[in-house]
Parts: structure tokens; sequence; C-alpha cells
């Protein structure tokens, strides 16, 4: 046994997912098994592009690595969410079931809609003598709702009555609310009960009313469906039906072990959904629904902060990102004055694909299945402790992940993606408080941005670098042309005067250039150029900057050299040059003469002034040069 089990979801639904996940973790503990969750946040409102690749994280775990998989299929949007995970663990032979939604072949724990909502439905008209009731259905065509309302109706039908009237919605709170206001706008009167296909629309229902001046129970009764955390922590609190999900996790867990046992058996087990009375429907709530919603309100400000901090976190990261050079600056210049989220918990990490910050648009690979093996690992907080960038196999889907026997963690995976562009996963252990508030499809978002941005930024920065190289650069030679000159050559002069420090500026110019170019031709006259300014640069000092000056003229600067004389100096380079020259076997004579001028940090004089007076050394050199190769061969001169 690997004694670890994966659970797959789409994070949205995370309610469900908390009351799911921690009873896994129950059961779990029991056993020291870890759980694995794998969560998505695809929406029908996001690009094609952006839900595809984010499914690229169902490709991460490796099935035969888990003993089984549990999906939560009823929070996925698309076919394709339950596609991915079926298909890979069914393959492998790795036992799995079904979370509220049928599979072929595939065991399922599901929850029933219609004795709750009968319950419901009976209590409000034997217990309230409600005889006028509104239901609110939720999308057109869904199952539940055509359960829940089934359900409804026949308890009216048993009594002699029928709904006054219906209002077509789709779970969501804002068309309950503008629902309801158009109801009353039309002059029409309160129902006795306004019955809801789930909470969200009741909480919308609540609120139209409230702006109406209306109050619940006392001028209409109100229920929903789901038993949501949001409608039991409200004024009122909420008459609802509970799916008995506070067990799901325990008796997912129980049957999954048990599918585990016998692999080939398929089976369904059913929960039955139960109506829990309340404030909304004008009965007292029960003693830990009070002390619930209390607990909440006390708590509303540390959880509106909890919020407030996320947004404060990415805000502080943006600017130091969007001036990033390389990927360790997310660490080094994003997180240095950064303080860790709490809500991350003291063990999480930034795993990238390690080519996301080093290879350009065109090239990145358009991968929408499975991720590197070698990964970089962004980011790490672990026991509270920030670590260095390294390296981790995403085989261990974890960095260092080893299972201790009679332990149980949590690890959540969820992916980092723009559109095509895959960034990599995020990875959290033992702190699931993000994925049971929608905040870590909120954390995944901004993060998503940042390091989009700071990729951008970062071949941003290459490429403007590239183009400055290229613009400051003599093509020929590979020295600074003029205008690198200008912008690093003096800039260091400058620098080492305002330090206090001497520098020395060096001029070479090719001796009877012309003479090169007119009888022997162009292609060696640029023979010589090149040569000329690989010599210079060889045999000078490694600390020297170097430019190409003019057409056949060169300039060098560096420090000045305390340990010999700048005489010696320039003599042992022209000589160096002088050999190497030599050792070419050329047509003709190559040859440099070789100025310089000392520059003082007190001194006040030009760059212009610098150049004219090592121009003028050289010139010197250069006529003694002159004289030496025409007193050995008149035909020299020019």
């Amino acid at each position: 046994m690997n004694q670890r089990i994966a659970v797959f979801t789409n994070g949205y639904s995370n309610e469900f997912i908390e009351q799911v996940v921690t009873g896994l973790q129950k059961r779990a503990q029991i056993d020291g098994v870890d759980i694995f969750v794998f969560v998505t946040f695809c929406t029908a409102n996001d690009h094609v592009l952006q839900n595809k690749c984010q499914l690229n994280l169902f490709h991460l775990p490796d099935p035969k690595d888990f003993d089984g998989a549990i999906m939560l299929t009823n929070t996925f949007n698309f076919p394709d969410e339950q596609e991915r995970v079926c298909a890979r663990f069914q393959r492998a032979g790795v036992p799995m079931i079904s979370i509220e939604v049928d599979v072929p072949q595939m065991s399922c724990i599901k929850s029933e809609n219609y004795k709750g909502v009968r319950e419901l439905a009976i209590h409000l008209l034997e217990h309230h003598k409600a005889k006028k009731i509104i239901y609110v259905n939720g999308i057109e065509g869904n199952v539940e709702n055509q359960i829940r309302r089934q359900a409804l109706v026949d308890v009216l039908n048993e009594h002699g009555i029928g709904l006054c009237a219906e209002f077509q919605c789709d779970y969501g709170f804002y068309t309950a609310f503008l629902q309801m206001n158009n109801y009353l706008d039309a002059g029409n009167a309160l129902p006795d009960a306004i019955v809801c296909a789930n909470d969200n629309m009741a909480l919308g229902i609540n609120s139209a009313l409230n702006e109406r001046g209306y109050s619940v129970p006392e001028d209409v009764l109100l229920t929903g469906f789901d038993m949501t955390k949001i409608g039991q922590h409200t004024f009122p609190i909420l008459s609802t039906v509970s799916r008995g999900w506070e067990k799901f996790g325990e008796v997912a867990y129980d049957k999954l072990m048990y599918q585990i046992a016998h692999p080939d058996e398929v089976f369904t087990e059913e929960c039955h959904s139960y109506f829990i009375p309340s404030e909304s429907c004008g009965c007292p709530a029960s003693e830990k629904a009070v002390k619930n919603r209390f607990d909440a309100v006390r708590n509303s400000y540390y959880s509106t902060l909890k919020q407030d901090m996320m947004d404060i976190f990415f805000r502080r990261l943006q600017i130091p990102l969007s001036m990033a050079t390389r990927k360790e600056d997310y660490m080094e210049k994003g997180m240095k004055d950064n303080p860790d989220l709490p809500s991350l918990g003291p063990d999480y990490c930034l795993c990238t694909e390690p080519e996301f910050f080093e290879v350009d648009d065109e090239q990145y690979p358009k991968r929408i299945r499975g991720y590197s093996a070698n990964m970089d690992i962004l980011y790490e907080l672990r026991e509270g402790k920030r670590m260095p960038i390294r390296h981790f196999d995403s085989k261990e889907l974890y960095p260092d992940y080893v299972h201790k026997e009679g332990d149980s963690n949590l690890y959540i995976f969820a992916p980092l993606n723009y559109l095509h562009f895959i960034a990599g996963y995020v990875a959290i252990k033992n702190s699931p408080e993000l994925l049971y508030t929608l905040e870590l499809g909120k954390y995944c978002m901004n993060m998503n941005a940042q390091l989009f941005s700071m990729r951008r930024h970062i071949f941003s920065k290459r490429a403007n670098d590239e183009l400055k190289q290229i613009y400051m650069t003599d093509a020929l030679t590979g020295m600074y042309n003029r205008t690198g000159c200008n912008k690093v050559l003096y800039e260091y002069i400058s620098s080492r005067k305002a330090e206090g420090k001497r520098s020395i500026l060096v001029f070479a110019d090719i001796d009877r250039m012309k003479t090169i170019n007119d009888v022997y031709g162009h292609l060696n006259g640029d023979f010589a150029i090149k040569a000329t300014a690989e010599a210079f640069r060889k045999h000078s000092p490694s600390d020297w900057l170097f430019g190409r000056y003019g057409g056949d003229e060169f300039i060098g600067v560096g420090s000045y050299p305390e340990e010999e004389s700048m005489e010696d100096l320039i003599k042992r380079i022209s000589e160096a040059m002088s050999k190497e020259f030599e050792a070419l076997n050329l047509a003709f004579v190559l040859h440099a003469s070789i100025g310089y001028a000392i520059i003082e940090p007190g001194q006040e004089d030009t760059i212009e002034m610098y150049i004219q007076r090592a121009d003028k050394y050289m010139y010197v050199e250069k006529e003694k040069y002159h004289k030496y190769i025409d007193s050995i061969d008149p035909r020299n001169a020019e």
C-alpha cells in the first residue's frame, strides 16, 4: 500500500470541498493515510486555452503511486475534467469513486434531493399553515432542480393546492434578487412562503425583500437548500435542506477502502437529505446554529482582514517583480520585504517550469499534458523558514515528499498558467484554509498575473540588452563602437575619478593603413583591423575596456598600473602585438602605434582633452616607427 489517496475537484464548490475533505481527514488520520487534493478553477467564462491548460494538473500524479482516488464529479463544469481523471486512473486499474454523479463503470456516493424538500413542504403547510407558495427554480433543465420542484409540487397536490407562482433563475443570488423585485414591481402580493432551490437564491430573495421594507419571517416565510455557511451566518438563519455532506467525506473514505479491497464491485451509496427548520421559516434556530452565527460575526473583521492581506501581498509583489531580470528575483526582490501570507501556512512552495523564464514565446512549448521532470522551486517555505531556490523531480509532487508511517498529511495542488503558458503549480501542506474560502482561486489568479508579468519583463530586459549591445558594438571587432565608448568607457573614467582613483586612457592606431587598403585590398584591410583589435585586447590588462574609436583607431581605458611604469606597460603591449603580427606571416607589414594619457582624480579635464593628449603621444610614436621603417626600405614610405 502507498498509504495515500488522491482527490480531484474544481475549487469553486468550496463549502462542499471543505465538508468532504474534512471528513476524509478524520478517517485518514486513524489509518495514517496522506491525502493529495488536485484542484482546478475552470469556468465557462474563461478562455478555452486557460481551462485546457489548467486540466494539465490532473496529469501531474502518477496513478500507480496511489491506493485509490475520489472524484468530486459534481464540482466539474466540463466533461473534459472528469474524462481526464477517469481515463488515467481507470486505465491504471486504480480504484476510484465518484461523488454525486454517476460515471460508467465506477462506484458512486450521492445524495438524494427529494426527501428533504418533501419534509420542508409538509412543515410549511402543516406547521405554519402556508397555502400560497412560490418556487424559485435553479438552472432550467437541471436534474436536481427538477427533483426538488417535484417534491414540493407532490406535497402541494396532496393538500389540494398548487404553486401560486414560479421564478426561473440560475442558482445565482442576483437573478433571484431581480426576479423578486420584478414580481413586486408588477403589483403582486406577497405569498405565505417562498421555497428556493438553493441557499444562494434564498439570500437574493431575502435581500430584495429587505430592500423593499419586508421582513423574513414576519411578512413571508423563506427556505433554501444545501445548508451553506453564509445561509447559516445571516439574519435570519436560513431554514434549509441538508444533503448530509458533513458525513460525505467519512462515508467516501470508508467506501473507497471497501472498493480497494473489492476492485471488481461497482456500487451506489445514497445519503438522504433532510430538512432543518430555523429562523427564516419562523422556527427557533438550534443553539449550535446561533453560536456558529455569533462566532462568524465575531470573526468577521479578521476574515475581511485576511482577504485584505492577500490584496496587499500582491500589491507589494507587483513593483519588485516588474523590475525582475531573472527568476531568482522573485525571492530576492519580490519577497525580500514582503511577509508570507498566514493563510498559506508554514509549508508551501511555488514549483515552476524550468523553461518558463528562459524560453521566449515563440519557442515555449505549447504543452497541455504533464510537467517537466526537473522543475524549479521558485519559492519554498518549510516550517516557516524560507529555503533557497533549487530543483526537484516533479514525480515527488511535493518536494522531498516521503510518507511517514502513522502520520496523515493533507497536500493541496493548484495549477499556475496563463493560457497555454504553463508556469507550474502551487503546493500547500496541511493548510487547507484557502481551499475552503475560494481564496485559493484568487491566489492562483493573482500569482498567474504576477509570474507572467515577471516573465514579460525578464524577456523585455533581455531583448533591450541585446539591442543595446548591438547598438554599442562594432560588428567587425566586437569592441564597443563610438557610441559604446561614450556610454561605457567614458563613464568608467568618470566613476574612477569620483572614487578618487587614477586611471589610464590608451590610444592605438594602425600604421600606414591606407597602403594596406590601396595595395592589398579592403578585405586585408578588414583583417588588419580585426587582428589589431584582438591583439590589443589580448595583451592589455584584463580589467581594461576597449572600443573602436574610428576606422583604424582604438581606445582602451582601465585602472592605473601601480606595479610598473606606463612606459614599460605600453612598450610591453606594443612588443607583444608586434610579435603576434609577425607570427601571422602576412603579405604586408602590420604595426600599431600606441599613446596614452594618465587621468588623475582631481583633474577637471574633459574626455576630449585626454584623447587629444593620448593621440599626440601616439603620433610621436608613429613618427618614430615611420622613420625606422623607411630607413630599412624607402619603398615603404607613403
